[in-house]
């Protein structure tokens, strides 16, 4: 399958919370709420109001399954059910969420709307596989809410509603966007957001070609190479001058080969999914130090850790989205602890 263009999240986290800002601003001036059917006007974009109402959906479920969590009721029994979904129902025409409580709604759907653009198969495989985590699996949200890109999905929706265990939707998934010219543009697609807040493209998404990262032998840490026309000026650096931390990143061969030495046999042991190795300390110090405090694009970053085949790989996506995008130190003790997890989750592959 053709490489397809990475989202640049910190841009497009950024972005997500200016967009929301400057509407809500624009809308709450004159008004203490939202409701329903001003959300589904709210942008020229069609797919963020939806998302948008896509999101008010999943955390009434979510209100709903810890509802029926409570041991003392039968939340099973038909009447239960039907007095259930009346109350949704009523719930659904009675929307109003002041600006406190929307913004963040509005930013988190903004930046959800982007993910769908730039990264469609991957942002439909997290949703999908979210989904069928649930007994049975809803697929509805994804019809009502979900319009780009249809044709390449609904076969596996089809699928899936049809035949729940079925092992062979990914395949299907990943046919059905193996042609990505055969695709609406992102462009074309984010037209709408950006006659709201202009969105520089070239920022929002990584290119293919530099997603490989070199991993060759030398130093752990690497100088990214100079831009051209910068080597003359760069070659008169002294070498006591250090580097700025920005403008490195992360040998994998280095790394593999300190955490496979004696000196850190103590931290093999492996793990199936890195958030489960991950200590409740260690997460806030990620989310902290590493991810500017936000918690949504660390869990993204592990689902696509998660996903790579193997620690070159992983590291690979490190430096591609995160290292100089987010300016980490590499050699940072947080840096660290999280190859030392990553390398946990691979060792013994």
């Amino acid at each position: 399958m053709p490489k397809q263009h990475r989202l640049h999240h910190a841009y497009a986290t950024h972005y997500s919370a200016e967009f929301a800002g400057k509407v809500c601003r624009e809308f709450f001036e004159a008004k203490e709420t939202i409701c329903g059917s001003e959300i589904v006007e709210l942008s020229p974009c069609k797919q963020l109001n939806l998302m948008i109402i896509k999101s008010l959906f999943e955390s009434w479920q979510e209100q709903l399954e810890q509802l029926s969590g409570v041991p003392f009721f039968d939340y099973t029994d038909e009447a239960v059910q039907a007095a259930l979904q009346e109350f949704m129902n009523s719930l659904s025409q009675a929307i109003k969420i002041r600006r406190a409580d929307f913004e963040p709604l509005l930013a988190h759907s903004v930046e959800k709307t982007l993910q769908l653009a730039v990264e469609p198969k991957l942002f439909m495989e997290r949703e999908i596989a979210a989904l069928m985590q649930k007994s049975p699996p809803d697929f509805s949200s994804l019809r009502k809410y979900i319009k780009w890109h249809a044709d390449a999905w609904r076969p596996v929706v089809d699928l899936l509603s049809d035949s729940p265990e079925s092992t062979s939707w990914k395949e299907l998934l990943y046919q059905g966007f193996a042609h990505p010219e055969n695709l609406l543009s992102v462009g074309d697609l984010l037209a709408p957001l950006h006659e709201t807040l202009r969105i520089n493209l070239d920022e929002l998404m990584l290119r293919p070609e530099i997603q490989d990262a070199d991993s060759s032998a030398g130093s752990a840490v690497r100088s990214v190479p100079e831009k051209p026309g910068e080597e003359q000026a760069s070659s008169g650096r002294g070498a006591e001058e250090e580097a700025d931390p920005s403008d490195a990143f992360i040998d994998p061969a280095l790394a593999w080969a300190r955490f496979e030495s004696e000196e850190h046999a103590y931290m093999k042991g492996s793990i199936g999914h890195l958030r489960e190795g991950m200590g409740i300390n260690q997460r806030i110090m990620f989310t902290k130090r590493l991810f500017q405090g936000n918690q949504d694009l660390l869990d993204q970053a592990l689902e696509e850790l998660d996903r790579t085949e193997s620690f070159f790989d992983a590291v690979s996506l490190l430096n591609a989205s995160f290292v100089g995008t987010l300016k980490w130190d590499v050699q940072s003790d947080e840096v660290q602890e999280l190859l030392q997890l990553i390398f946990r989750k691979f060792d013994g592959d």
